[in-house]
C-alpha cells in the first residue's frame, strides 16, 4: 500500500518548530505544540540564524523526571548511546525547576530535550530558573496528548529507535506587527541612555499621520522588575515604619520591592513603575508614553527629582496626560500607601517569576527572549525587530536607517536617510601623546606659560636697570625692588 506524502510546514509567525519523521503515524502537516525553553542553545541562536536536528527520541525510564544527579550508571540503566546523539524525553514534575531538568539530560549525552507537561493547556513557555547560562542544547515543553502517543510508540519497541524527531528555529516573521517586551529597572543609567536614543527609533514605526489614530507597526511594551516583597520578610502591613530598610524599599505594605538607587528611595522607584504602566494603560498611543518619558529622563530623572511632584507634573503636561486619570488609576489598581494588592503590580510580578526574568534589561521580541550581540543599542534592537517582518515589507525606518552607523540621526531627518559620517568615531589627535590633552591640564599648562614669561620679562628688565645703574655709578639695585623695576620709567 502506498503511504501518502505529508509536506511539513514551518510557520512564519513561529519562531520554532517539532514534528516527527518515524514513525509515519505521528507526522503532521504542521508543528506539534509546544512551548520553547527561554535558555540554551535555541534562545540563543533564535535571532537572525535559523537551525535543526533531526535524531532519535530516547525516553528516560525509571525517576522520568530528571529531578536526580545524574551517574555514569543511568547511561548504563537506560541503554543510552555512548558515541551518537539523541533527544531525551522525560516528564514534567518532580521537585526541580526546567533549568534542572535540561541539565541533568545535558550531563548524561541528550543533544535536545523534550519534556511532558502534565496536560494540554500548555503555559506560556518554559521559564528560566536564573541559572541556564550553562545549558547548550535546545529543550521544548510538550503536551501530555503528544508524550502519550510518542511513548506509546517506543514502549512498543523497548524505548528506542523508533521514533524520530525534527526541532527547528529560526526569525519569526510578522507582516504587520511586531511585539517588543522589554523588562528591566527604572532607574539603571545604561537603560536611561537606551530609551532616550530609542524613543526616535520606537516612534518610526508608527504610520499615523493623526496623533489619535493608532497604526503602529511596533508594540512596546514597557515591564519594571520587582523584588518579591513576601519573599524577602517586608510584609510590614499598614505600620508605618519610616526607619526601617523595607519601608525604604516597599509600597503596598512590603508586597513590591526595588533596591535604591542613586540617592532614591526603592519605594519610589516602584511608584514610577506604576505610574508608567497607567501611562501606557490609559493612553494607547504609544507617541504620549515616548513624551513622558523622555521630558522625565531629562529632567526629573536626578535623585532630587525624581519623586517631585512638581517635575511630574510638567512632564504629564509635556506629553499632553491627564494627571487626574493616572491618580485615578493608581488609586483603583491599589494605592501604593495602603496595605493592599496592587493589580499592575501583581500582574507584573507575577509574570517577571513565572517567566525567570531576574535581569535588567531583558528583551522579549514577539514572545521569544533575545540576545542582542554587541549590547544594548538602539542599532541593535532595531536590527533584530527589522528581521521579524516579511522580505520587502519591513517599516520605512528600516530600509532607510537600519545600516547606518547612527541610526537614530537617520531617523530624526525627513525624509529619513544616512549622511556620510554618521556614528563615526573621531579619532582625538593628541590622545595618548602627553597629558596636555587633558583640558584642566591645558588650562593649568596655559597659566604656567603665562607666569614664566611674565618672570622671564621682568628679569630681563631688572637686569637692564642694574646694567644702567652701574652705567650711572651706583653700585647695583640698592633699594629698588622687583616692583620697582616693574615700574621704573628708564628712559
Amino acid at each position: 500500500m502506498m503511504v501518502s506524502s505529508v509536506t511539513a510546514y514551518f510557520p512564519a509567525n513561529e519562531s520554532s518548530y517539532l514534528n516527527f519523521h518515524i514513525p509515519h503515524s505521528l507526522r503532521h502537516n504542521e508543528t506539534y505544540p509546544h512551548r520553547s525553553a527561554m535558555f540554551g542553545s535555541h534562545y540563543t541562536f533564535m535571532w537572525g540564524q535559523e537551525g535543526s536536528m533531526v535524531l532519535p527520541v530516547k525516553l528516560a525510564l525509571g525517576d522520568m523526571d530528571l529531578c536526580w544527579e545524574p551517574s555514569p550508571k543511568t547511561v548504563h540503566e537506560w541503554k543510552l548511546p555512548k558515541d551518537s546523539a539523541y533527544i531525551l524525553m522525560a516528564e514534567r514534575g518532580g521537585d526541580c525547576t526546567f533549568v534542572k531538568k535540561v541539565r541533568t539530560a545535558q550531563i548524561i549525552g541528550a543533544a535536545a530535550v523534550l519534556i511532558a507537561d502534565s496536560s494540554d493547556h500548555l503555559p506560556d513557555t518554559m521559564a528560566n530558573d536564573g541559572s541556564g547560562q550553562d545549558i547548550s542544547i535546545p529543550s521544548m515543553l510538550i503536551g501530555k496528548d503528544t508524550y502519550e502517543q510518542v511513548k506509546e510508540v517506543l514502549d512498543m519497541h523497548n524505548h528506542t529507535g523508533h521514533v524520530v524527531a525534527e526541532l527547528a528555529w529560526h526569525t519569526p516573521k510578522f507582516e504587520n506587527r511586531v511585539v517588543l517586551d522589554f523588562w528591566h529597572s527604572p532607574i539603571d543609567t545604561h537603560i536611561k541612555e537606551f530609551m532616550a536614543n530609542f524613543s526616535t527609533l520606537a516612534q518610526s514605526f508608527d504610520l499615523s499621520t493623526n496623533k489619535d489614530d493608532h497604526n503602529d507597526l511596533l508594540e512596546f511594551r514597557a515591564h519594571p522588575i520587582l523584588l518579591d516583597g513576601k519573599e524577602m520578610g517586608c510584609m510590614f502591613g499598614s505600620d508605618e515604619t519610616p526607619n526601617d530598610p523595607c519601608y525604604e524599599l516597599c509600597t503596598n505594605g512590603g508586597r513590591y520591592c526595588h533596591v535604591s538607587h542613586r540617592h532614591t528611595q526603592g519605594r519610589d522607584i516602584v511608584k514610577e513603575a506604576l505610574r508608567r504602566l497607567c501611562i501606557s494603560h490609559q493612553n494607547p498611543n504609544q507617541h504620549v508614553y515616548w513624551q513622558y518619558l523622555n521630558f522625565f529622563s531629562e529632567h526629573c530623572w536626578d535623585s532630587d527629582y525624581f519623586a517631585n511632584d512638581a517635575c511630574i507634573l510638567n512632564a504629564f503636561k509635556h506629553a499632553e496626560i491627564d494627571q487626574s486619570k493616572i491618580n485615578d488609576c493608581i488609586e483603583v489598581s491599589g494605592n501604593p500607601e495602603k496595605d493592599v494588592l496592587n493589580s499592575f503590580l501583581q500582574e507584573q510580578l507575577e509574570k517577571q517569576k513565572h517567566m525567570g526574568i531576574i535581569t535588567s534589561p531583558t528583551l522579549l521580541i514577539n514572545r521569544d527572549r533575545t540576545m542582542l550581540w554587541g549590547g544594548l543599542t538602539p542599532r541593535n534592537v532595531l536590527a533584530a525587530l527589522c528581521e521579524t517582518f516579511e522580505y520587502g515589507e519591513k517599516p520605512h525606518v528600516c530600509y532607510a536607517c537600519m545600516t547606518c552607523g547612527d541610526p537614530v540621526a537617520c531617523a530624526q531627518r525627513s525624509p529619513m536617510k544616512c549622511e556620510e559620517g554618521d556614528g563615526k568615531e573621531t579619532e582625538d589627535p593628541n590622545a595618548h601623546k602627553n597629558t596636555d590633552h587633558h583640558p584642566s591640564t591645558k588650562k593649568k599648562s596655559h597659566w604656567g606659560r603665562w607666569l614664566f614669561g611674565m618672570m622671564l620679562v621682568g628679569g630681563c628688565v631688572g637686569a637692564f636697570i642694574y646694567y644702567k645703574r652701574q652705567q650711572d655709578g651706583v653700585d647695583g639695585l640698592g633699594s629698588y625692588s622687583l616692583q620697582d623695576a616693574f615700574l621704573t620709567d628708564s628712559g
